[in-house]
């Protein structure tokens, strides 16, 4: 049996994944926002990440789509009705990334190999809490300035960022993003603040598709940070604030493990301050 063969993915992390497990060459369509590896941008458009389009699906006759079970839900249900297998999942935790790699494995017959490579991230995950025994420095994750937000307990992002070493800002709340006030961050006082962007004098990623922000998120540099009451953190007096590519922790797929190393040796000094 040889599982799923004509795939598409409505998900740029899913379609990762699906490269990850080495089944590149069963993709038959993805989104317009599925941009790594570099070979999925050679797949046919199904519509962009936020509003894929159901007649543009099916005409690809796939045997399985994989989507987002919040974002998707309505589309899902449409392909559902038309007789496809839909995989739904929206990843909270790094576990069920781990799940969503299982399970598209299995749909597509490739379980022992592909299980071989998922336990190799499975191990690199274990080891990453393995050796964050020591003290935890707290660190503050900025997703957005206006209004500032950052993960909440109810994201795979807050779960990575702990299993990488943080020690997170508490809430009452299981929401996967929380908005946050300034008076929040100082009271929290971080020792080290991640945001995504890039270093001062390093060549700016391309704005998603979409983005109609006068300055994307991805592009930000130190110095558009530094205006804010918040600079009263240790963070900022002792240097320690990174920019990191979004994909670093972004995306609920296989290259979220590298970032988790990153940001591991980030927290714990091994990796110098862009400002030192």
């Amino acid at each position: 049996m040889s599982g799923a063969r004509r795939i598409v993915s409505l998900v740029p992390s899913f379609t990762e994944i699906v490269y990850f497990l080495g089944l590149g060459a069963r993709l038959a369509g993805v989104t317009e926002h599925c941009d790594f590896p570099g070979e999925a941008r050679t797949r046919a458009k199904v519509g962009a990440f936020g509003r894929p389009l159901p007649a543009r699906i099916l005409s690809l006759k796939p045997d399985l789509v994989l989507a987002d079970a919040v974002l998707h839900g309505s589309c899902a249900m449409e392909l559902r009705s038309a007789g496809l297998e839909v995989l739904a999942y929206t990843p909270v935790s790094v576990e069920d990334i781990f799940w969503v790699m299982d399970k598209i494995a299995q749909l597509c017959c490739v379980g022992d190999a592909g299980g071989e490579r998922i336990n190799s991230l499975r191990e690199r995950a274990k080891q990453l809490r393995r050796a964050t025994g020591r003290k935890r420095p707290r660190v503050f994750r900025l997703m957005s300035t206006d209004p500032l937000i950052t993960p909440g307990p109810g994201s795979f992002q807050y779960d990575a960022l702990q299993r990488a070493g943080a020690r997170l800002m508490a809430f009452q709340t299981q929401e996967p993003y929380v908005k946050v006030s300034p008076e929040q961050i100082v009271a929290f006082d971080p020792e080290v603040v991640v945001f995504c962007g890039v270093e001062k004098g390093e060549r700016q990623p391309p704005r998603c598709l979409g983005c109609v922000a006068a300055k994307p998120i991805c592009q930000r540099t130190l110095d558009d940070l530094t205006n804010g009451e918040w600079e009263q953190t240790t963070a900022f007096r002792e240097h320690r604030v990174y920019p990191i590519p979004c994909h670093t922790i972004c995306r609920p797929g296989p290259r979220l493990i590298d970032g988790m190393e990153k940001l591991h040796s980030i927290f714990f000094c091994l990796q110098p301050s862009p400002q030192s």
